[in-house]
């Protein structure tokens, strides 16, 4: 007996790949809620996945210490791990305040809505902006050398002396064009989650344009403000 196949579950099989394509391809913002309602939780865990690598990568070749090492030395492994564990903390907690913190303002405003969880789904889908910002960082990042004398060598166990190597290289990283252009890459991407952002939290929420703007303008712009400072 022959039985009619859905011909998004054929034999290839479901994969993450496929919600990011028909995300891709829907024609209204109706399309997109409906893409994100139907695949659920993971593709947007997977797309903060992949943007917790590209922070981690990028925490790690812009750690001060590291820079001062060289990058690779007997503690790099270690190193790396915590910077990616530190990349997903900040990724994860920036995650849940910036859609957060809009899903609340959105549903003050909003006449029939609360809460949406689904603006956390699709916070998933856009976060994945900044992976090729993260990935493009690192690759900035590589680039610094560290200046003559910067060097963990000549640190002893004192502890003045390594809060002062402490802040020269922090100070070091911070002010040097790399760091200068990522900032901007990351002000630049949230500009644009929070400009896609508008009609999404309108419909979510049934809200106007002005209201939308009321709930995603402050936050988006606290996140500019951000990257600039962080």
């Amino acid at each position: 007996m022959s039985r009619s196949v859905d011909p998004d579950h054929r034999a290839s099989g479901w994969t993450v790949l496929r919600p990011w394509r028909k995300l891709l391809g829907a024609n209204d913002i109706d399309g997109v809620i409906a893409v994100v309602r139907r695949y659920g939780w993971f593709p947007a865990l997977c797309g903060l996945a992949v943007h917790s690598l590209a922070r981690g990568a990028f925490e790690y070749v812009s750690e001060p210490f590291v820079v001062a090492e060289g990058y690779v030395f007997p503690a790099w492994p270690a190193a790396l791990v915590v910077n990616l564990l530190f990349g997903a903390f900040v990724v994860v907690f920036s995650w849940f305040l910036y859609f957060g913190l809009i899903g609340v303002v959105a549903g003050t405003l909003s006449d029939d809505h609360v809460m949406e969880t689904d603006v956390f789904k699709i916070g998933g889908y856009l976060l994945t902006l900044f992976a090729p910002v993260f990935f493009l960082a690192t690759i900035l990042m590589a680039t610094v050398g560290a200046p003559d004398g910067l060097h963990t060598e000549g640190v002893s166990g004192n502890g003045a002396e390594a809060a002062e190597f402490a802040m020269t290289s922090y100070s070091f990283v911070y002010d040097t064009p790399q760091m200068h252009a990522v900032r901007t890459l990351k002000a630049i991407a949230w500009i644009v989650v929070g400009f896609l952002m508008l009609p999404v939290v309108g419909r979510l929420y049934e809200i106007d344009e002005k209201r939308s703007v009321l709930s995603v303008l402050p936050v988006t712009l606290a996140g500019v403000i951000s990257a600039f400072l962080l």
